[in-house]
């Protein structure tokens, strides 16, 4: 069967911007802007953008087109076993997609609740979700759940399975929906924001440059770090995607447009909760921490954007909602970079691998709707979306850097460009040299840091959610990469399946 392709290129970026634009840039890249000294966070980010993730980014799209498939099949091309890193990374994209799952249903949640907060004059509102929703605990202990929730947990997933059925036609329909509205209301909320009186002290703190910043390793750490975790590489989805990606597509120019469009959104997020905060004289509570900015600040900014509790509770919805379709965005690109893989190497249905995969992450991801939710996002993220990105990053440089084979990516990134090309230099440099060196230094330093400070998790919150999750995904790709087909056999083997 013919792999179905992207429309036109236009269609083929709005889905990878959805898939690379998420909660992330809407709610951690501001905090990490606070942290490290608004200006100069936004520098060393933009010129490890340039220099390291445009790039990675690159070689993935690249390389999906070139072999025709996903993660693991394009690393097996590369080198004998690569294959087991690209099961992993596929693996790892898709419990993440059950965690963003559990993350859309709160902020579901959120869009329904956030109306009567406004006008209900409660006393806390920064601790209304955690407390009376979630009635969430410190021990992870499940005593509860929230039926509101596990409610909008599987709305979320009912959505997803109808953004991923249609194939890469509806993945680009949905993705022009849920790309440009939000975008918009980040676009009105940042116009409110330059109303305020203290518009241009916050403007400041988030644009002026802290030189002093500049000497601490911590800052361009992270920067250099989210910088690949924002462009999404090194977990499937690019690859997956530009496998798609229809015949005499510039990929250069394609990924030159993903990363802007990736910047462009975080400062915009930035403005709007910069402004947003002094405005309602909560600067002090900006922080990196997406998930207590969302569900713990916010909600008290937006009670306090004006005197009119109705428009604050319009504007409060549409803004949770916003939040929802990234993270339903996004977690639909990481089921597809397992999706892809999985049904092409066991010569399965697309469509009823997808239909088994949701109705499994919907019944686990019912987990986040419980008591023990936060301290279970909070783990789990920080193993999955952290820890093993990382890894897997490094393991991905190393290979594409090694290979005799990835010596011509240049010219298959440059294959249909005019005048606009990858500089060849740049891109061995970077994606052989400098990208490891960068992403072995964080990992060296997070190493160090755990070490010293450890993590703030019960015991066995972190076996089965933490360290016990990290193995079970790498064990999983062990154990797929042995079970795939082999490469001969896929597109002559039919299995018996009627269509769904």
């Amino acid at each position: 069967m013919a792999k179905q392709k992207f429309k036109n290129k236009r269609s083929f970026i709005l889905t990878c911007v959805g898939a690379a634009v998420g909660l992330g840039n809407a709610l951690r890249f501001p905090g990490l802007c606070a942290k490290f000294g608004g200006g100069a966070y936004l520098l060393v980010y933009l010129t490890a953008l340039v220099f390291l993730g445009v790039p990675l980014l690159n070689a993935e799209i690249a390389l999906g087109r070139k072999y025709a498939g996903g993660a693991p099949k394009c690393l097996k091309e590369l080198k004998r076993g690569g294959d087991k890193i690209g099961w992993a990374s596929s693996v790892n994209s898709m419990v993440t997609a059950v965690i963003y799952a559990g993350l859309a249903g709160w902020l579901i949640t959120m869009a329904v609740k956030i109306a009567p907060l406004c006008t209900g004059g409660f006393a806390d509102v920064s601790g209304y979700f955690f407390d009376k929703v979630l009635s969430a605990r410190d021990d992870g202990v499940i005593s509860g759940i929230s039926p509101l929730v596990a409610g909008g947990i599987a709305v979320a997933w009912i959505l997803m399975f109808l953004c991923l059925s249609g194939g890469t036609d509806t993945l680009s329909k949905a993705a022009k929906f849920t790309v440009t509205a939000p975008v918009m209301l980040l676009i009105l909320m940042a116009g409110r924001g330059f109303l305020y009186p203290n518009a241009g002290e916050a403007l400041s703190a988030l644009f002026t440059p802290d030189f002093s910043a500049f000497s601490n390793p911590e800052l361009w750490l992270s920067a250099l770090g989210q910088v690949f975790f924002s462009l999404s590489v090194a977990v499937g989805i690019m690859p997956a995607f530009g496998s798609c990606l229809p015949e005499g597509t510039n990929v250069f120019s394609c990924s030159l447009a993903i990363a802007a469009a990736d910047f462009a959104v975080s400062v915009l997020a930035s403005v709007v909760m910069f402004t947003t905060m002094y405005g309602c004289g909560l600067q002090d509570k900006i922080g990196q921490s997406g998930i207590l900015t969302a569900f713990a600040v916010y909600p008290a900014a937006i009670c306090r954007l004006s005197h009119f509790p109705a428009l604050n509770a319009a504007v409060g919805i549409l803004f949770y909602a916003s939040l929802c379709m990234m993270a339903v965005q996004s977690a639909v690109s990481m089921l597809e970079a397992f999706l892809v893989p999985f049904s092409e190497s066991f010569n399965l249905k697309k469509r009823r691998v997808t239909l088994c995969v949701c109705a499994i992450g919907a019944v686990i991801s019912l987990v986040y709707a419980t008591s023990a939710a936060a301290l279970l996002v909070g783990i789990s993220d920080v193993f999955v979306n952290f820890y093993n990105v990382l890894l897997m990053c490094v393991a991905e440089c190393f290979i594409i850097g090694g290979s005799k084979k990835a010596r011509d990516l240049p010219q298959e990134i440059n294959r249909f460009s005019g005048r606009l090309k990858m500089p060849e230099k740049l891109f061995k440099i970077s994606v052989k040299f400098v990208s490891p060196a960068v992403l072995i230094s964080l990992a060296a330093y997070e190493a160090v840091r755990l070490f010293i400070d450890g993590l703030d998790y019960p015991l066995w919150a972190q076996i089965g959610f933490g360290w016990g999750l990290s193995l079970a995904i790498f064990a999983a790709a062990i154990l797929l990469q042995k079970l795939s087909l082999p490469k001969e056999v896929i597109g002559r083997v039919t299995v018996p399946l009627k269509r769904f």
